[in-house]
C-alpha cells in the first residue's frame, strides 16, 4: 500500500509533468496578435491559408462567419451559431485590399486587424467571427488576453448610424460549450468611434478549445445606403506564467490535507 507521502509525491509529480508538457512548445510570454501575425490567403476564392499561422507558423487564426442568432442576452446568441469558413478575396471591391470574406465582394469581410459587420438588409444576418484555436501539440495552456476593441460607425460616403454594437470574447470548448469571458455594449461616440478595454487573466484552455472574438450591431437599418461597423480587435493573447514546482507541491499538500479533514 502506498503511504500518504508517496501519494503526495506522485500527485505533485503528475502535476509538474503536465505543466512541463504544456510548456514544451510554448513559454510564458509567447504571444499572438492578429494584426502582427496577419498572412494573406493563398488562392482567391479559396479557404486555402485559413486557418492562418501565428508567430511560430502554426495555424491558429480562423476567419469565419455566423448566420442569424440573437443578442448577448438571448438563449441563442449570434456567436454560438454554427460558423462557416471565409475565403480569400484579394481585391475587395476593386480597392486592392485583401480580405477574408463570404465570397467575391461579399459580406462580411475580415481584414488585417479589423472585422466589419454590415447593417444593411439581409447582410445583417452574417456576422464576422475571429477564432484563435489551441495550437497543435499543446494539451493545455494558461492565457492572458489584453488590449482593446475600437469600433468605427461609418457607411457610404462616411455616413453612419446610431445603432449600438455588442462585443464578445468567448471560450468554446472542444465539446461545443460556450463560456463568455468578456462582453460589452458600445454607443457611437464623438468622432463616430468608441473603445472598450479588455484585461483577462489566467484563462485555461485544453486541447480542442478555442477563443472567439466578434461584434455586431444590435439591429439592422433595412434597405438603404451602406451602413456598417468597423471593429478593430487590437488584442494580444499571451501565455501566462504557471506555478513553480514548489508551489505545485504546496498545492498538493493543501489538497491532501483537505482530503484528510473530510474523512
Amino acid at each position: 500500500m502506498k503511504t500518504p507521502n508517496m501519494i503526495l509525491t506522485l500527485v505533485a509529480g503528475v502535476a509538474l509533468s503536465a505543466t512541463q508538457a504544456a510548456l514544451a512548445q510554448y513559454d510564458a510570454g509567447d504571444a499572438w496578435h492578429r494584426a502582427s501575425d496577419w498572412a494573406p490567403g493563398v488562392v482567391p476564392g479559396s479557404t486555402a491559408g485559413n486557418p492562418a499561422p501565428g508567430f511560430d507558423g502554426v495555424g491558429v487564426w480562423s476567419y469565419e462567419y455566423a448566420s442569424g442568432g440573437g443578442d448577448l442576452s438571448s438563449d441563442s446568441p449570434w456567436y454560438a451559431q454554427d460558423t462557416t469558413m471565409l475565403s480569400w478575396d484579394n481585391n475587395w471591391w476593386g480597392h486592392g485590399t485583401g480580405v477574408w470574406s463570404k465570397g467575391n465582394d461579399a459580406n462580411p469581410p475580415i481584414r488585417q486587424g479589423r472585422m466589419t459587420h454590415n447593417l444593411v438588409g439581409t447582410y445583417y444576418d452574417d456576422t464576422p467571427i475571429v477564432r484563435w484555436m489551441m495550437p497543435a501539440g499543446a494539451d493545455e495552456l494558461n492565457l492572458d488576453i489584453s488590449g482593446e476593441f475600437e469600433v468605427l460607425w461609418t457607411g457610404h460616403e462616411g455616413r453612419s448610424t446610431d445603432i449600438d454594437v455588442e462585443l464578445v470574447i468567448a471560450l468554446e470548448t472542444a465539446a461545443g460549450d460556450f463560456d463568455v469571458l468578456f462582453s460589452d455594449s458600445l454607443s457611437r461616440g464623438v468622432g463616430d468611434t468608441a473603445t472598450s478595454t479588455v484585461d483577462l487573466s489566467s484563462i485555461t484552455l485544453s486541447e480542442g478549445d478555442s477563443i472567439i472574438m466578434s461584434g455586431r450591431g444590435v439591429s439592422s437599418v433595412g434597405w438603404t445606403e451602406g451602413r456598417w461597423l468597423g471593429i478593430s480587435d487590437d488584442l494580444t493573447i499571451r501565455v501566462a506564467p504557471v506555478p513553480a514546482p514548489a508551489s505545485l507541491a504546496l498545492l498538493g499538500l493543501g489538497g491532501f490535507a483537505a482530503t484528510r479533514r473530510r474523512r
